[in-house]
């Protein structure tokens, strides 16, 4: 028999964090979150989407055993920009046992039809800057600590209690190119900047890092605005993703291109990927995990690409060379060999698009469910 112990205290939080890096110990693929932010993205007092959001997180036991954990938001914002009234499941793992996955979806179907919701989404968190997307195909790929990772058996889990494909995201693997590759880029580059009058900010300091975080997050709402799922960002929020990132930003690879009157009109944002720090100390950083972390943001071959986006009027204009030139030289600079891209969604035509002028390809795909109530 499976008992819901719905997560009220400080001490269930943790267990409810610390669930799937039991689940996923000997699997070499899973990569967990930073424990500390993982924990504090299911805190109301630590986390400002709680202010126009709802949320309520169980977790499974069986016999005194934690079998599963899930996760339920409305995040009010986005159903009054969306015009829908949809619930979002979130952080949902579980062993591989239909009684299980069929309680925990359960509780938050149950509740959904309690709140007046019509539908359920994901996996979804409060934000499109949360972790999103179950895993459907990449399974035997290394993960990286901004994604989940998840079983094969979810997904049959999933659709034998009625979801289906609402959407998809893919993941591409990219290959640092040679100077010599790049010369073509860079010329095309030159020529667009020179055309609309455009430059790349020359960061150097922490205080440049603070200027170009707080800019990109503002560019976040517009560029992002029309995405899957998103809602906007308030200034508390983009505040708080700044302090979270900020410490493991790598000046090489933050490109933010700006006009002749200083406003920002594109960006990417790439850190060196310290997922096997995390994983070898279960995404905590104290007492010893930041040591490791340390080293890997100072020599790493391997990088992760975080954040991309264009002001809507500079697109299809050649624009988005810059960035991507940018971005490549930074990594040439940084001595990276491999970069892993965060998800982008299969019909974002003009972000795939960028993918084609280099060397990669597609290793993963995510999807986020949805079931009509």
């Amino acid at each position: 028999m499976i008992e819901l112990q719905e997560v009220k205290t400080g001490k269930q939080r943790k267990e409810f964090v610390d669930f799937p890096i039991k689940l996923y110990r000997d699997n070499p693929n899973y990569i967990p979150g930073v424990f500390s932010d993982s924990l504090a993205a299911i805190t109301p007092e630590k986390n400002k989407a709680f202010n126009f959001s709802e949320a309520r997180f169980w977790l499974a036991k069986r016999d005194g055993e934690t079998v599963g954990r899930i996760g339920a938001i409305i995040n009010h914002k986005a159903n009054e920009k969306w015009d829908n009234n949809q619930m979002r499941f979130w952080n949902v793992d579980f062993i591989d046992d239909a009684e299980v996955s069929a309680s925990l979806l359960g509780a938050v179907e149950q509740w959904a039809r309690e709140k007046g919701c019509t539908e359920i989404v994901g996996p979804m968190g409060f934000t499109d800057l949360d972790v999103e997307g179950m895993l459907i195909d990449g399974f035997d790929e290394r993960g990286i600590f901004v994604t989940y990772y998840n079983h094969p058996y979810y997904i049959t889990h999933l659709e034998n209690l009625g979801y289906e494909k609402d959407v998809d995201w893919v993941e591409h693997m990219l290959n640092c190119p040679t100077k010599e590759e790049l010369v073509r880029l860079n010329d095309l580059s030159n020529r667009c900047l020179k055309k609309y009058n455009l430059h790349l900010k020359d960061i150097k300091t922490s205080h440049d890092i603070d200027v170009v975080a707080k800019d990109v997050m503002k560019m976040i709402n517009m560029a992002y605005k029309d995405l899957y799922g998103t809602s906007e960002l308030d200034a508390d929020q983009q505040a708080a993703y700044v302090k979270s990132f900020k410490p493991v930003l790598d000046k090489k690879t933050v490109i933010a291109l700006y006009d002749e009157n200083e406003e920002i009109i594109g960006f990417t944002v790439a850190i060196a990927d310290f997922s096997n720090a995390l994983k070898r100390h279960d995404g905590r950083l104290f007492p010893f995990g930041w040591i490791d972390l340390l080293k890997a943001l100072k020599k790493n071959d391997e990088y992760i690409g975080l954040l991309i986006g264009m002001h809507p009027e500079y697109r299809n204009k050649g624009v988005v060379t810059i960035l991507m030139n940018g971005l490549l030289e930074g990594f040439v600079s940084a001595g990276a060999k491999t970069i892993r891209m965060c998800p982008m969604l299969e019909d974002n035509a003009k972000v795939l698009s960028l993918m084609k002028v280099v060397d990669s390809t597609i290793y993963k795909r995510r999807r986020s469910f949805v079931k009509h109530l």
